[in-house]
């Protein structure tokens, strides 16, 4: 029966994956621009350099004493899921163009995460309801429906950090638990190849070590204590390496633009240097009530990747089922990463970086959420009995699931017609571009991988500073044109260049360095021609 079960939920999966990945033909923002950027570079034999500067965290957050293009990539973001769109970018970009080729990894890996939350469902409730539940919500995700199969960290992190829980639990249970525990600490090295906060894996293997008693004696818990610790730097030695040979650190893009923020924007800032005493300036208040504010984000955030209603009966099963020794890995992992999320990535997890997460615990998350539903309900049946009866409970999953579905398709829906809009906007940039045999220039773009993808040119994003600053990267940089878009509705893109020279930024300075009209415009778009 669950032979049956996982196969035709893989094949019943693999189909809404690549149906999810044929409504967005593109990249259709900068996160997958950059990774399929540099997935078609090393695969054309470029290695790990770009000829676009997606921000100036990518080089230490400061203007380079020696401004260039290209420039060596991967200084903030983790390589894993471009290295494995290369290898389909070589063999088959040709067929069916890079783009598509570089999704073949994403595709398959957040496929088989479906077929393997059915499994680990099964395993940990033995409930053939829960494990088919928990892998349709894992299915939906929220939004996850359409960013699943996006050339992305979303699927590769998932993949890799979901294995790394699971073994960990087994190495709870198993009767021979230090294979699993060495398991689970390479898989949580993938994890972090592919997302660098992939480090705080490394909880799922210690919970796991600490929990288990009938080691056979120190030495054996030691040993495989050290070699958890072992296999999880394994995978991740020669990138740091690499990273310290180039950068001439470790974690090159770590520090203030990533600690000591006090707005998202500020880390893209290049004229501010983020200290922890100019934090600490801003005020215990505003640091305290910045973080509550992004707990309360996360809170919708997994309500939301739980299809709604479910994330009652997972907070009550988080307590319910705290003293089970087999969960102690994932509940430890949730614990700390939310914390960590909210406490430290308090501007990141709120805008991406808790979604970007998501998948390595949803598996686990979603069947405790589904085998806790009826238990709450029960309770909640001393106030009105009929929450009691089965039959309630089973509605009760029919009505989770289909408003988990609609949750979904109506949040996909939303997202994909954001990005179909910001696409045809940079289109039309990308056109005027190669019409003009500009195609070559150096451009300025909030987005500069994904018009890179469109027209070819080499470019760089403008750094979220007053005009003067942004000034001094175009003359660094001999950027020639600036494209400037506006999102939906809006009248005024972030930094104000959609006014050309009349605009005027905090300061009262006017960007000298463009022109009083754009040489192409159209609705949501301008492009402007560099007057110096």
């Amino acid at each position: 029966m669950r032979g049956r079960d996982v196969a035709i939920l893989a094949g019943l999966v693999l189909v809404a994956r690549v149906v999810a990945a044929s409504l967005v033909p593109y990249p259709p923002y900068t996160d997958p621009a950059y990774y399929s950027l540099v997935a078609q570079q090393l695969a054309s034999g470029h290695g790990f350099s770009v000829p676009v500067l997606w921000s100036f965290l990518e080089v230490g957050g400061r203007l380079p004493a020696l401004p260039s293009l290209p420039v060596p990539s991967n200084g903030h973001w983790m390589p894993l899921t471009s290295i494995l769109a290369s290898g389909t970018v070589a063999l088959l970009g040709p067929t069916l163009g890079a783009w598509r080729a570089a999704e073949i990894p994403t595709i398959l890996l957040g496929s088989a995460l479906v077929p393997f939350t059915y499994l680990v469902s099964w395993e940990l409730w033995r409930s053939r309801s829960v494990a088919w539940a928990a892998a349709l919500l894992v299915l939906l995700g929220g939004p996850l429906l359409v960013m699943a199969p996006l050339v992305d960290n979303f699927a590769v992190f998932g993949a890799a950090g979901a294995v790394a829980i699971w073994c960990a639990t087994r190495a709870v249970s198993a009767p021979s638990p230090g294979p699993w525990l060495a398991a689970a600490g390479l898989a949580g090295g993938l994890a972090t190849l592919a997302r660098v906060d992939g480090l705080l894996l490394a909880v799922a293997p210690a919970a796991a070590w600490a929990v288990r008693r009938d080691w056979s004696g120190w030495p054996a818990r030691v040993g495989w204590g050290l070699a958890s610790a072992f296999a999880f730097m394994l995978p991740l030695v020669p990138w740091l390496l690499r990273d310290l040979a180039v950068f001439g650190s470790i974690l090159p893009s770590a520090g203030g633009h990533t600690l000591w923020i006090t707005s998202y924007n500020e880390q893209f800032s290049i004229s501010h240097d983020p200290s922890l005493a100019a934090y600490l300036d801003w005020g215990a208040l505003n640091i305290v009530a910045s973080k509550l504010a992004a707990w309360g984000e996360l809170i919708g955030r997994t309500a939301v990747l739980l299809g709604g209603i479910f994330i009652v009966p997972f907070a009550a099963g988080l307590w319910r089922e705290r003293r089970r020794p087999e969960l102690a890995p994932f509940i430890a992992y949730f614990v700390v990463m939310f914390v960590v999320m909210g406490a430290v990535f308090t501007f990141h997890a709120p805008k991406g970086a808790f979604y970007h997460s998501a998948l390595a615990w949803l598996p686990v998350a979603a069947g405790l959420a589904v085998a806790n539903l009826g238990p709450v309900a029960s309770a909640a049946g001393r106030l009105w009995p009929f929450l009691r009866r089965p039959a309630t409970h089973r509605f009760l999953l029919v009505a989770g699931l289909a408003g988990a579905a609609a949750l979904s398709g109506v949040g996909s829906g939303v997202l994909v017609g954001q990005w179909s809009d910001a696409r045809a906007k940079l289109d039309l940039a990308g056109r005027f571009l190669i019409e003009r045999n500009a195609d070559q220039d150096r451009v300025m773009a909030y987005d500069p991988a994904a018009l890179w993808a469109i027209s070819g040119n080499p470019g760089v994003a403008p750094p979220f500073d007053p005009f003067p600053i942004i000034g001094q990267v175009v003359d660094a940089y001999q950027v020639r044109w600036v494209v400037v878009t506006l999102t939906p509705g809006a009248q005024r893109d972030p930094l104000g260049l959609w006014e050309g020279s009349a605009a005027t930024d905090s300061e009262g300075n006017h960007p000298d360095f463009l022109p009083d009209q754009p040489a192409f415009e159209a609705p949501g778009v301008r492009v402007f021609e560099v007057t110096r």
